[in-house]
């Protein structure tokens, strides 16, 4: 796949346990069983945990070639990303780690688990705009670098070019081109947009997230309730119910513009589906095209952000860190990591990386992405104009897929929105300090 398919997560209460205890490990001395020795022979082994299992020849090549330029550190690779917590816990993490950054990980950078990356030079070859992406989530100390981003995922509508050419249909760019666009389809007896329902993260990563994400300021909107905490009612300024309204109607259009039985089809239904032209559009990530050409060789695709609104200034693509690079607090091998980083954010790597893997370059001079999948993309990007999905600001112990896909069902949004306001007050409450 191309990027992280959405999924479960441990519990909050154990992250939260897990980067207790790995806080209270930082004051441990490292000599002792738990922590690897900085170097034997004169080479030092560093142990680089990536997420993403899918890319692991890549990383397999990267690594040759660094090591070609460093004879005095070696690197293993460990794409088993469930090893992290217990090397927290055990004082035995990994030396450089990659994560898709939202809330889980946003929890270990608040307790310092990872080191400072602020002073290496290479940080200020980040675009300021997508080191935002990761600050936002905030910085442990108030100011430290945590994580630097390696791939940025960008989402949208991705859509059946031969279909919209066959009906003379453009790429829409308001809210109301995109219904026209959508009742044109289905005037001639096509499916505007597959369903996925009976996967309720497909709902959640798409309608849900594309429709708020679109008319809303995500970020500014959940820094709004984190400050609110426990106080947070149905009636604040900052609720759920005072600021999502808006999208719920938007999304229960985009249900009606999908085929029939779409609660009962997953995300493999989907992609089968889709591959053989039974839709024009499909709510789905990068990590939907590789599984699409893989089952239809010819099938021409391309991607736009949808348009929430009818001022095209203000449409907006989903984006995800999809990888961001950390090196841990702990590690007795830091020189050697720093290098290490150092080299995954060379140019020839970094921007080969996300070439071949339908994502965007987080480096400031990056060349725009010229695979024809995502270049509808390439204009929100760069200007910046893209959000993170609101689902990935909720922890992992709020049920919030399934209490989207309820709505897309009862189409009970004063019930909807309620429930998202209650969930946030009992985790707030059960956080608090």
């Amino acid at each position: 796949m191309n990027a992280s398919v959405p999924g479960s997560l441990p519990s909050r209460r154990t992250l939260l346990r897990a980067a207790g205890l790995a806080g209270a490990a930082l004051m441990v001395p490292l000599s002792g069983c738990g922590a690897t020795p900085a170097a034997q022979n004169g080479v030092t082994t560093l142990r680089f945990m990536q997420n993403k299992p899918e890319v692991v020849d890549y990383f397999n090549q990267v690594i040759k070639d660094f090591e070609a330029l460093n004879a005095d550190i070696r690197v293993v690779q460990d794409f088993n990303e469930g090893n992290f917590v217990p090397g927290l816990v055990r004082n035995d993490p990994p030396d450089v780690v990659t994560r898709g950054f939202a809330q889980a990980t946003a929890d270990f950078v608040k307790k310092g688990i990872f080191a400072d990356l602020s002073d290496m030079p290479v940080a200020n070859t980040i675009d300021p705009k997508m080191q935002e992406l990761i600050n936002s989530w905030g910085q442990y100390n108030g100011s430290e670098i945590s994580a630097l981003p390696f791939s940025l995922a960008a989402a949208g509508v991705i859509y059946n070019r031969d279909i919209f050419e066959a009906h003379g249909v453009s790429v829409p760019t308001t809210w109301d081109g995109f219904v026209a666009a959508c009742e044109k389809f289905k005037a001639a007896g096509i499916a505007p947009i597959y369903g996925t329902y009976k996967d309720p993260w497909t709902l959640a990563q798409g309608m849900f997230d594309y429709a708020s994400g679109g008319t809303l300021d995500v970020a500014e909107f959940f820094t709004k309730l984190n400050a609110k905490g426990a106080r947070v009612t149905k009636d604040s300024a900052e609720s759920f119910a005072n600021n999502f309204g808006p999208a719920l109607p938007k999304m229960l259009q985009l249900a009606s513009f999908s085929q029939n039985g779409a609660a009962s089809k997953n995300y493999a239904d989907g992609n089968a589906a889709f591959a053989k032209g039974q839709a024009a559009m499909y709510l789905q990530g990068p990590w939907a095209l590789s599984q699409l050409v893989a089952a239809n060789k010819d099938i021409r695709l391309g991607t736009f952000p949808l348009p929430a609104t009818n001022n095209p200034a203000e449409t907006k693509a989903r984006v995800n860190v999809d990888m961001a690079l950390s090196i841990t607090r702990n590690t007795p091998n830091m020189a050697a990591a720093r290098r290490f980083v150092n080299y995954l954010l060379e140019p020839s790597v970094v921007n080969t990386y996300n070439e071949k893997n339908a994502a965007f370059s987080p480096l400031k001079d990056a060349p725009a992405v010229s695979n024809a999948h995502i270049t509808g993309l390439n204009a929100a990007v760069a200007e910046a104009r893209y959000f993170q999905g609101a689902v990935t600001y909720f922890p992992p112990s709020v049920p919030v897929n399934n209490y989207i896909q309820s709505f897309v069902y009862s189409k009970n949004g004063e019930q909807f929105l309620a429930a998202l306001d209650d969930e946030w007050r009992r985790v707030a409450e059960r956080t608090a300090v």
